[in-house]
């Protein structure tokens, strides 16, 4: 079983701070956010980049296209051209650091209603580009299901699986346990194949991004599922710190939590 933890869960740290937090705890995995503080401050540095690449490189890491702020389905074509922009760049990152795979969110529509045509067709655009782009790179680009939202494309199961046959073989999936909730199952029947990474965490209240040993849903099974059919992926922790109950947590706390998740991982199997 291969466990990462998102940076993000550290992003008040800069990067060499949580490359020795994760080597700490004994991480072997990581996603990394390009925008955690403290690199997206400086990504522009060649040398910050450079030096951090021999860090990187003793990792195995799969990384998170920068989303804070951006829609591909936005109304706004300056948007859509960031959100491309953004998308490329993180190709190139991803080649630099040698990730194998790029999770992308899928784009939403700007008011609260449900998605029309419009926004389909400015995301199934910028797919196009962007897995243009990365397969010249040999870089797999995974789609990742949002949580169930009005204005959101992909939470649905039934539409994952549409984007991801409209893609067939060019497009997989990053499988967010705690944003699929009671939808795993069926995410299970029709996406199985697609899948090649994960993000996990725990559900409470129907609040997503909770340590997963106080998860009210039990994943457990879907865990299994997932190994007995040769998952060779990643189980990545995407844990919110704001769910751990503190306006502010020490990074021994923040530690200590990851631990109890990864046993509680390890335990599983």
């Amino acid at each position: 079983m291969k466990i990462g933890v998102s940076t993000l869960f550290f992003w008040e740290y800069p990067m060499v701070e949580i490359f020795d937090i994760f080597k700490e705890i004994g991480v072997k995995c990581m996603e990394f956010f390009p925008e955690n503080p403290d690199f997206w401050d400086n990504r522009f540095d060649l040398d910050y980049i450079t030096e951090l690449r021999r860090e990187f490189l003793k990792f195995d890491v799969a990384l998170h296209n920068p989303h804070i702020e951006l829609n591909p389905s936005s109304l706004n074509p300056y948007v859509r051209e960031a959100v491309i922009k953004e998308t490329l760049w993180s190709i190139e990152l991803a080649k630099f650091y040698k990730c194998k795979l790029i999770t992308l969110h899928p784009g939403k529509r700007p008011t609260n209603r449900p998605p029309t045509d419009e926004e389909f067709e400015a995301f199934f655009k910028y797919l196009d580009k962007s897995l243009e782009v990365a397969i010249d790179k040999n870089i797999i680009l995974c789609l990742e299901n949002m949580p169930k939202r009005i204005n959101r494309i992909g939470w649905n199961p039934e539409e994952v699986e549409w984007i991801l046959k409209k893609y067939d073989n060019l497009l997989y999936m990053t499988l967010d346990f705690a944003h699929a909730k009671e939808y795993i199952e069926e995410f299970f029947e029709r996406v199985f194949d697609y899948i090649v990474h994960t993000h996990i965490s725990g559900v409470v209240n129907r609040k997503d991004h909770y340590p997963l040993i106080k998860s009210e849903i039990d994943f457990t099974p879907y865990i299994k599922q997932l190994i007995d059919y040769g998952y060779k992926g990643m189980f990545n922790l995407e844990i919110d710190d704001r769910r751990l109950g503190k306006n502010q947590l020490t990074k021994e706390e923040k530690i200590d939590a990851i631990i109890k998740d990864i046993e509680f991982l390890e335990s599983i199997i």
